[in-house]
């Protein structure tokens, strides 16, 4: 079977995200529906650049999709610009053809040569052995995940790499699911249903008061915690193993043939708001 790997970059607007759209659902058909509107915030809107996104064609229908979009990092005290891993996908009937080693190698390849880097990834049980088989990924560690009381959970100590946020970046971040976040004193809580929220990240108040954050009052419940480099002040209780989804598995790519210091488990500070999972 001949295919066509192609770069995206969704110009025409409905008509290519609309075809992304169709492969995601077939994929993820009865766990997610996707739609134009989501993967146009996601891709387009970005404030920190449009999405990468290299693709295989079988005739003229996208058959495998890889996507990272731009994302901003403290390193050391420089911010640097890389890319979040954001979506890899290939249809039942097109796997086993090498189609994802292909689609990121181009991936990481061009944005090496536009400057970009690093790539940082959270990957499931399914995906992590691709990326760790096939491309130098350091992987950083399992994102934690516990269940707690309370919002007084703060980055433990001097980190080395941190996301970076500005007030565009975070304003758009939060309108990706804007009806589902709040914010309470420095804390950003999110919906995960109607007995749980989610803890999403702590942020100094006089950057949150620069923000379109909205204030509500969603009433007293539990919170899930997912993420890295994180000290708690209230009660949270590691989430058993036997109720918990697939693993996170943090992963990154240095893209600079070693230019950026080592990363690990305990030089990082991650939270659920810097991915895209909630």
């Amino acid at each position: 079977m001949n295919y066509t790997i192609k770069q995206l970059l969704f110009d025409n607007g409905a008509l290519s995200l609309q075809k992304v759209v169709n492969l995601q659902n077939t994929v993820y058909e009865g766990k997610h529906t996707f739609t134009v509107n989501g993967f146009r915030q996601w891709y387009l809107n970005n404030p920190n650049g449009r999405v990468i996104s290299f693709n295989a064609f079988c005739g003229e229908e996208i058959v495998a999709h890889y996507a990272c979009i731009p994302y901003k990092m403290e390193i050391e005290g420089r911010i640097v610009t890389g890319l979040l891993d954001m979506a890899t996908v290939t249809h039942p009937e097109h796997r086993g053809k090498g189609l994802f080693k292909k689609l990121a190698q181009t991936t990481y390849d061009y944005a090496k040569e536009q400057g970009f880097e690093f790539v940082l990834g959270v990957a499931n049980a399914n995906s992590f052995p691709g990326y760790m088989k096939y491309f130098p990924f350091t992987f950083v560690g399992q994102l934690d995940v516990k269940m707690g009381l309370g919002t007084q959970i703060e980055c433990d100590g001097e980190k080395t790499y941190k996301v970076y946020w500005d007030k565009s970046s975070f304003d758009w971040r939060l309108n990706t699911c804007k009806a589902n976040y709040c914010r309470k004193k420095n804390a950003i809580l999110g919906q995960y249903n109607s007995l749980v929220q989610t803890f999403m990240g702590s942020y100094p108040d006089a950057f949150l008061d620069t923000t379109n954050a909205p204030d509500k009052h969603w009433g007293f419940r539990p919170k899930l915690y997912v993420g890295m480099g994180a000290k708690f002040k209230n009660l949270y209780l590691k989430v058993p193993k036997f109720i918990k989804r697939s693993p996170f598995n943090l992963i990154f790519l240095d893209l600079t043939d070693g230019n950026l210091p080592p990363i690990t488990k305990d030089n990082i500070f991650f939270q659920l708001f810097d991915f895209d999972v909630a």
